[in-house]
């Protein structure tokens, strides 16, 4: 008999906390300032764009699935030689943490993986390009910003890869002069603002 009511105990409470669960969908817009590590590359200016959902736990917690196209890579410091244009689709699980109650804000942290729309291992089964950068990235990323009470917030984001962009192992001759002993990363400084429509 204990068993039973223990048993429904805990079925009620997990119901009534996932009933108090706000499920939201929204829209997510900025600026990258991005740089590639271990390289002559200056910094280069790019937008990122998605969308996503927010699952509000509890006050103080929100987990929030999102997918996000990013233009990343570096600008040639050199006369004559154009940017790398790295264009990714980013697969993200954003942690949020507002720990100030009553207040919108909050702190970030998470990890995504990043794939190389261009030079992907698609494109290369069809034989669309060439590998010269890794199809793909994975990422850590954190920040904080700040949530208004009719769904508007603003974000600050860093996010760094772990990949090695150099699928070669050699130097990039046409974007710059690249050391080749060392891994070439994703460093990523994002700016924008975001908006949720509330279900």
């Amino acid at each position: 008999m204990k068993r039973i009511i223990l048993s429904l105990s805990l079925v009620i409470a997990t119901t009534t906390e996932f009933s108090q669960v706000k499920f939201s969908l929204g829209v997510r817009l900025g600026a990258n300032y991005s740089q590639i590590t271990n390289s002559e590359l200056d910094a280069k200016t790019g937008l990122y764009a998605g969308l996503f959902t927010d699952f509000r736990f509890t006050s103080f917690y929100a987990l929030q699935p999102e997918v996000t196209y990013s233009n990343q890579g570096g600008k040639s410091n050199t006369d004559g030689i154009g940017e790398l244009d790295i264009h990714y689709v980013s697969i993200g699980v954003a942690n949020k943490f507002y720990i100030f109650k009553d207040s919108g804000l909050h702190f970030i942290v998470g990890p995504s993986i990043d794939v190389n729309f261009e030079a992907n291992v698609i494109s290369l089964i069809n034989d669309d390009g060439e590998l010269e950068i890794t199809p793909f990235d994975v990422t850590l990323f954190g920040g904080i910003g700040y949530e208004f009470p009719f769904g508007l917030s603003v974000e600050a984001r860093y996010k760094h890869g772990f990949f090695d962009l150099d699928a070669a192992s050699g130097e990039w001759d046409v974007y710059g002069n690249y050391h080749d002993d060392e891994d070439l990363l994703n460093s990523v400084i994002q700016i924008g603002a975001t908006y949720k429509f509330d279900f």
